[in-house]
């Protein structure tokens, strides 16, 4: 099988790492998987290698980003030639694995039955067609020739989104947004477990509540008192720490420093804000957000 090498530099203990991302035509897969990465390694190197493959080459550990990512099939560290060396082999046959192929774009005339003899050859031991520890996953791109083979564990990218969805949640209101998206502003948002994130339009606290899952430590301003008290209904309903919920105006945040700073802003949707102009909101954020971060 054809598969892009990848080489690790002179720092110690770098993976490739391959991102296949949702399909969603928008940027913002591309720069969430682009802002995990670089959240566990700001000198890691990352580049979109086609449409819906991006590869990092990184000292980050990618059952990390598999756990936070939010518009990703699958993580995995790449496979080079397809051949797996002997210590992935013997990890991968003590426990249970499954192999599956994904194919972006239209089908080709691949031999798809001699690419999945190639990997399974290589190994013995017990093959789980549900939830596996681990999965090879063969990736065939949108260029002609172009395969790349991953060792993933999709167990741990399950999220449990549609638990979390906006009516599951003990307080509803329409402005709430989905968690697949709370979770990508987040990650986006390049904060580390124990660092501080604040939203400073909290509202039902769907942010808030995705933060503080990834392990981070999420503080929420709104101006309405209902809203407040909603998050606080929705952070106790899912056993969530936070460090808590403040009724305040958002252009006037009673905070000192935070690590990083995600909110959905208060546009086209029933905000006790609306009566004013986006740009004046946007605006008095951004002056009262780049005084309370630490870098």
């Amino acid at each position: 099988m054809s598969a892009r090498r990848l080489r690790s530099t002179s720092r110690q203990s770098q993976n490739s790492i391959v991102i296949l991302l949702s399909g969603e035509e928008t940027s913002l897969p591309e720069a969430e998987a682009r802002a995990v990465v670089k959240t566990y390694d700001e000198d890691a190197k990352v580049s979109l290698l086609e449409p819906r493959i991006v590869c990092a080459e990184t000292e980050a550990n990618p059952d990390i980003i598999a756990r936070r990512i939010a518009f990703a099939k699958r993580v995995g560290t790449l496979i080079p030639d397809g051949v797996l060396d002997r210590e992935t082999r013997r990890e991968v046959e003590k426990a249970s694995y499954r192999l599956r192929h994904f194919r972006l774009g239209e089908a080709r005339a691949v031999d798809r039955s001699s690419v999945e003899t190639k990997i399974l050859n290589q190994l013995h031991g017990k093959v789980k067609l549900e939830d596996p520890e681990y999965e090879l996953s063969v990736i065939e791109g949108r260029r002609k020739g172009r395969t790349y083979l991953l060792l993933s564990k999709p167990g741990i990218m399950n999220q449990g989104w549609a638990g979390r969805r906006p009516r599951a949640r003990a307080f509803f209101h329409p402005s709430a947004i989905f968690p697949k998206l709370s979770r990508a502003l987040v990650n986006i948002a390049g904060v580390k477990e124990g660092e501080t994130l604040l939203d400073p339009f909290a509202g039902t606290g769907s942010i808030l509540l995705e933060a503080s899952i990834v392990g981070a430590l999420p503080a929420g301003v709104d101006i309405s008192r209902k809203m407040a008290r909603g998050a606080l209904a929705n952070a106790q309903k899912y056993g969530q720490p936070w460090l808590g919920m403040i009724r305040a105006d958002s252009m006037s945040l009673p905070l000192t420093r935070v690590d990083g700073i995600a909110t959905d802003v208060p546009y086209g949707r029933a905000s006790s804000r609306m009566g004013e102009e986006l740009g004046v909101i946007i605006d008095g954020l951004l002056k009262a957000g780049a005084a309370l971060l630490r870098r």
